[in-house]
């Protein structure tokens, strides 16, 4: 982790050329301001995910909420959340202006739009893998609102990618917040009602 740390800001000339990982494609959809590329480890060559953000304002509010999703992520686990490998902050010259940019490393996932284009899936098996997913993601809102008293308020088409194993799992938690008990409309159901709804517009 430290030499991961250190090969990112070790100059701003540097970029990323010494991080253990290697950037590919960009995906063509991704939440919020992030981008999500294919990437693979320098060691092994075995698959990754990496999502960056940028401003050129490191006290950006969408900066700061990035920075609020990394820490969610690293410290929550379970098994239907994206699990967390590496994150760090570098200042990264595009031309002669510096970028902040917020890079976060995980498990290789494919954004939900596009798995689900891949796939092809019709009748009652598509039917069944949308059950089955959705199941995946009510565990992941619950285990949030009841275990972890957090507060997903953003769940959508774009929070939800896949595994290679065509799991789904939860992830942008930049606008994860405090669960407060006081209020009726923090409870896990709606969040899971309101998720309901655009996944009839992509079948």
């Amino acid at each position: 982790m430290l030499k991961f740390l250190k090969g990112v800001v070790a100059g701003s000339n540097a970029g990323l050329k010494d991080v253990p990982y290697n950037i590919g494609e960009p995906y063509g959809s991704s939440w919020g301001s992030w981008i999500h590329y294919r990437g693979t480890s320098k060691d092994d060559g075995s698959p990754v995910s990496i999502f960056s953000l940028s401003g050129t304002n490191p006290q950006d509010g969408h900066l700061c909420a990035a920075r609020n999703g990394v820490k969610r992520l690293r410290t929550v686990r379970h098994p239907n959340i994206l699990s967390f490998h590496h994150s760090t902050e570098a200042e990264v010259f595009d031309g002669s202006s510096p970028k902040h940019t917020i890079y976060i490393v995980t498990e290789p996932v494919m954004p939900l739009s596009e798995k689900i284009k891949e796939l092809g899936l019709e009748g009652t098996q598509r039917d069944d893998y949308y059950a089955w997913g959705l199941r995946q993601i009510a565990k992941a809102v619950s285990f949030l609102n009841n275990d972890c008293k957090l507060v997903h308020c953003n769940v959508c088409l774009a929070t939800v990618v896949v595994t290679q194993t065509l799991d789904w799992k939860l992830h942008a938690f930049d606008v994860l917040s405090e669960f407060d008990g006081n209020k009726e409309n923090s409870t896990a159901p709606m969040l899971i009602c309101s998720f309901g709804f655009w996944i009839e517009s992509i079948g």
